[in-house]
């Protein structure tokens, strides 16, 4: 039997803080889940709502995960795929956070009782060998400092850059920063804007000749209202997603390219792995990234990538909510996404909480 053990609460600091048109982050807050099965392998999942993005809040989190203390999770159902036992054992939660940790600790827990990394049991139906994956890394405001980030960071390996653009700081330094990189780092490399619905479509449009010339990869949720026709930029949903129960429409929208998948935000892996099969079956690019999670969300993130493989340079660059660490899915020495070799996620509870300040734990 899998046992639900401990809930720890904690929090970690983002110094500097990180922003984004969704908000401003100084620091997160989290839950880590621990089960336990007879044999004493552990699982571990993170429930970590994101403040102005995310569905849901800490608090609903929390309260939909302390009635599992001391309950009994299911134990594999091997007629199912990996992503369809997940889906139904945490179908009856409403918390989309509470769902991703519940699925991330049962993948780790299920993968640990063979001895084999969490991606292979998602990668069972998936034809050819899990490859290394370049990764996207997101720069900061400026174009000087998003320019010095760009040169270094090709050096790590990343293979793609995203600039944010905030309709309500204005379109004018993120547009020209977009330039500005395309000019120093020529025609190859991939760029990325991401407007978090910022922008309406009449506050964008006197910028969409200037952009389509930057020749984006895609532009994440560019406007407050939903898209019905094609702005002659390739366009990829993000928090739409949340709010989307089928998304039947995709094929009727040609002019989006790619899916932005995130475990805790759209409810855990099963949810992501829908999603982006759905997508690849229409021929869209499905890309995992983050929503600044610890160590252990994102592993759950690397593991959505390591299962779609190389579509896309995937959102997972190292960033701060590491809190300096490396996770085994990510290469020593360069940002790149490795299938790795350690058995679950390859983490125990010290390493998912290095760096953070332990702020109450509940136990069984």
């Amino acid at each position: 039997m899998i046992h639900v053990r401990r809930l720890i609460e904690h929090r970690f600091s983002l110094e500097p803080p990180l922003r984004s048109a969704a908000g401003s982050w100084h620091e997160r807050h989290s839950l880590l889940l621990v089960v336990e099965d007879d044999a004493g392998h552990v699982g571990l999942g993170e429930a970590a709502p994101l403040p102005g993005f995310s569905a849901d809040t800490l608090e609903t989190a929390r309260d939909a995960l302390l009635p599992l203390l001391g309950e009994a999770l299911p134990e594999r159902e091997t007629s199912l795929s990996a992503s369809e036992a997940l889906s139904a054992a945490s179908s009856s939660l409403t918390s989309p956070a509470a769902r991703a940790a519940i699925e991330a600790a049962l993948l780790d827990v299920w993968s640990r009782q063979s001895a084999s990394p969490a991606w292979t049991l998602l990668r069972a139906d998936v034809d050819g060998p899990a490859r290394d994956l370049t990764l996207a890394e997101w720069l900061p405001d400026g174009v000087d400092v998003a320019l010095g980030a760009a040169g270094s960071a090709q050096g790590r390996g990343i293979g793609a850059f995203k600039v944010k653009l905030d309709a309500r700081r204005g379109l004018e330094d993120g547009v020209r920063t977009l330039e500005a990189l395309r000019a120093a780092l020529g025609p190859e490399v991939s760029l990325r804007a991401d407007a978090n619905q910022s922008a309406t479509l009449r506050e964008l449009e006197p910028y969409l000749e200037r952009l389509r010339a930057v020749r984006l990869e895609w532009l994440e949720e560019p406007t407050s209202e939903p898209l019905t026709e094609a702005i002659g930029v390739p366009v990829a949903l993000d928090e739409s997603l949340a709010r989307a129960p089928g998304l039947a429409d995709l094929g009727e929208r040609p002019f989006v390219a790619a899916l932005v998948l995130k475990p805790t935000a759209l409810g855990g892996i099963s949810r992501c792995l829908a999603l982006g099969r759905h997508a690849r079956a229409l021929g869209r690019v499905p890309c995992a990234s983050h929503t600044l999670e610890g160590p252990l969300g994102f592993m759950a993130a690397a593991a959505v990538a390591v299962t779609f493989g190389p579509a896309c340079a995937h959102g997972l660059a190292p960033h701060r909510a590491l809190r300096g660490e490396r996770p085994p899915a990510l290469r020593a020495e360069r940002d790149e996404i490795v299938a790795w070799r350690a058995s679950g996620f390859g983490l125990s509870v010290t390493e998912a909480l290095r760096g953070a300040v332990v702020t109450r734990e509940h136990r069984a």
